[in-house]
């Protein structure tokens, strides 16, 4: 296993030294938004994060990754995007149930029940991965009857409900802002086209539009784990959507993640907006390291540009790891305003080294489709038809946020913090 992800991150390292170069001549200049009236909404003051009252907040919660954007490793199918895990299955069970299988995702994977026992374990936000798809129609234009915004609508009315705060993350971009396949990246990537990112803008005008008096709505992640091959070229990005966004939206705070998969803010001479977070995200698959000189660089930055810090994802390790993790995040002289677990719910195929918070069972039905997902040219996976839907209809069934199986102490360690 450790091989086969060594294998992997090395093929993603080629890909992203192949791409062509980028456009010249780009902005850099930060966008002028100052509000002279009070904030609404959370926002940015130094620092800190301020809520809709004035009060410094801190935002600690899951990701909802899985639902309106899929990852093969959360259903135990392995590195795979989801437009090949849709591939796949529409392969194995055909259109027709296929379609069926994904509405249901849609309408099961995360319902209220998931957000009230979220609100119930104490955390205050979820961090929600959008793939373009299901806000844009089939030639590729934002659309209100696009099927996404029906359950990104019911989400928010939960969440208000729950008192839990939601923050919209465009996972995956028209193209895909890298080739990781967390991005569901296409042939041509994000950065190689002015479509795909006039695109992308455009689907930020439409969520600040949409969501603009939104209270419940703590701000705009407006790309997941960026990886393009000129730094410039994101931040040009970047502002062209904070500009779009301005147009319609005050006052909603903007997220940025730092390129390299969330890990390089050196691009970053200024803030671009004066009302931001910078978000970075910690993991560490094969050893215990802690990250600490990540944390000390992100410190010095969110000191240097008065700016507050935001872990947006973290977890995939030990209970200890975790645990020292969550002190890092808590030292207030790291000024970090929170931070998402990853995610709420998965298959929890990985034992002691991979801990999850929520479990998803799974059936020996679907085991066999997720391992024909995964590994589709072993004859071993073959399987028909009938236990490609019954397979599907079983995990539909486990999905359930009542049939979840919690890991009680990962669930005590990450509610095991003071105000």
């Amino acid at each position: 296993m450790k091989e086969h992800r060594l294998l992997l991150l090395i093929l993603f390292l080629a890909i992203s030294a192949c791409t062509p170069p980028p456009p010249t001549d780009l902005r850099t200049e930060p966008v002028n938004d100052t509000i002279d009236n009070p904030n609404p909404m959370v926002h940015q003051q130094g620092m800190q994060i301020i809520d809709p009252e004035g009060n410094p907040i801190k935002l600690r919660g899951v990701f909802l990754e899985g639902w309106l954007q899929w990852n093969g490793t959360l259903w135990g199918a392995g590195f795979i995007s989801e437009t090949d895990i849709s591939n796949r299955l529409t392969q194995l069970a055909g259109p027709e149930e296929f379609e069926r299988f994904r509405i249901n995702i849609y309408e099961q994977f995360i319902t209220e029940r998931d957000i009230e026992m979220i609100a119930d374990l104490g955390f205050n936000v979820v961090r929600v991965p959008i793939n373009h798809h299901i806000l844009e129609d089939d030639t590729g234009n934002v659309t209100y009857d696009a099927i996404g915004w029906k359950y990104l609508d019911r989400l928010l009315d939960w969440c208000e409900k729950y008192d839990v705060y939601v923050v919209p993350v465009l996972h995956a971009a028209p193209g895909g802002q890298s080739p990781w396949f967390v991005a569901d990246p296409e042939s041509v990537k994000l950065w190689e086209s002015e479509e795909y990112m006039s695109r992308t803008v455009a689907i930020w005008q439409a969520i600040a539009t949409r969501y603009k008096d939104r209270t419940i709505v703590a701000g705009y992640d407006l790309l997941n784990e960026p990886d393009f091959p000129d730094g410039a070229v994101l931040i040009d990005l970047y502002i062209r959507i904070i500009e779009a966004i301005r147009e319609v939206d005050p006052y909603h705070m903007i997220i940025l993640e730092g390129n390299k998969l969330s890990t390089d803010f050196s691009i970053f001479s200024h803030p671009l907006s004066s009302n931001q977070v910078y978000s970075f995200h910690t993991y560490n698959l094969f050893t215990d390291d802690l990250a600490e000189d990540q944390m000390q660089q992100m410190a010095e930055l969110a000191e240097t540009h008065n700016v507050p810090l935001w872990n947006s994802e973290f977890g995939a390790h030990t209970a200890g790891w975790v645990t020292d993790t969550m002190a890092m995040f808590e030292d207030p002289d790291n000024h970090i305003s929170g931070w998402v677990f990853w995610p709420w719910k998965r298959t929890a195929r990985f034992g002691f080294r991979y801990r999850h918070l929520m479990a998803i069972p799974t059936t020996e039905a679907w085991d066999r489709v997720r391992m024909s997902i995964a590994l589709p040219i072993d004859p071993e996976n073959t399987i028909s038809q009938d236990m490609a839907v019954q397979g599907m209809n079983e995990f539909l069934t486990e999905i359930n946020a009542e049939a979840l199986v919690i890991d009680q102490e990962m669930a005590d360690i990450l509610t095991n913090f003071e105000e």
